[in-house]
């Protein structure tokens, strides 16, 4: 349980703790005075100390000097963000150069600043850099769709689409390439508790910081789903990856330095949308 404290003659009362803390109710504001109650509610967010105009809040987890100030006049403008959006493209073509595990430990540091339900922050990294383990979890990824599409064959329990991309993937392997991971030199794999009803979502959050830093670094990277599809068909292959029982992994990225720049951006089909839909009286 955190220690928090409130420095009355700091406090000018405008009650932003009290608004944004309306999940734990931490805070109270009485007689013109903001109160500290119920501390076993909070959920170490960090919200009243981000927000408090006159640092008036002591928060044993939030020491002010781990809380720097932001500085509005560097962060970016819409239209770049829009731009780094509209750049980043899937890569599946590497040089055969390695990522220095400090730019992959900068990356992972990023991907911390994401929200994640509760407050939980419960996503944690495997990492693969040795070329020849990657190449391994490759064979055995290959491995499991020969197997799963002998089943499908056998019991009709597989699409015709699938059918193609396992037929696909085992011929790829077949001539020497790696339809998996591509050969890419490094391989993140985002895990979360097994029982986190919010796990995915929190794994896809931290690893799209991740994809966009790393284009600024001039990184390519690619999410390989894949991967995840036969860890969930596949005990074999999860018990390679060494992790506890009470762990699975959400989201496979590669990130490599690209062999080919990307100089132009496609446009992409636009999004339909729907203001406020009718209900169906069926639904009610």
């Amino acid at each position: 349980m955190p220690q928090i404290v409130i420095d009355q003659e700091r406090c000018n009362h405008c009650g932003a703790c009290v608004a944004l803390c309306n999940s734990g109710n931490v805070y109270v504001q009485e007689n013109d005075t903001v109160q500290v109650t119920n501390i076993e509610n909070c959920w170490s967010c960090g919200h009243c100390v981000a927000v408090c105009p006159t640092d008036a809040i002591g928060h044993s987890q939030f020491l002010l000097d781990d809380c720097p100030l932001i500085a509005s006049a560097v962060l970016p403008s819409l239209e770049s963000m829009v731009e780094v959006f509209r750049e980043r493209r899937s890569t599946r073509i590497y040089k055969c150069r390695p990522v220095s595990r400090e730019i992959v430990k900068s990356l992972i540091d990023i991907a911390r600043c994401v929200p994640s339900a509760d407050n939980a922050q419960p996503v944690d990294w495997l990492i693969f850099d040795d070329p020849g383990l990657i190449a391994e979890l490759s064979l055995q990824t290959v491995a499991v769709f020969e197997q799963k599409l002998h089943q499908g064959r056998k019991n009709m329990s597989v699409t015709v689409e699938d059918i193609q991309d396992f037929e696909r993937i085992i011929q790829q392997r077949a001539q020497g390439m790696d339809p998996i991971f591509f050969k890419a030199p490094g391989l993140l794999l985002a895990h979360v508790p097994v029982e986190d009803s919010f796990g995915r979502d929190d794994a896809t959050y931290a690893a799209y910081n991740i994809i966009l830093a790393a284009q600024r670094m001039g990184l390519g990277n690619c999410l390989i789903g894949y991967f995840i599809y036969a860890l969930e068909i596949s005990g074999q292959l999860r018990r390679r990856l060494g992790l506890p029982d009470n762990r699975r992994v959400e989201v496979a990225l590669v990130i490599g330095y690209p062999k080919y720049q990307f100089r132009r951006a496609v446009p992409r089909r636009r999004m339909e949308i729907v203001w406020n839909p009718a209900a169906s009286k069926a639904g009610f």
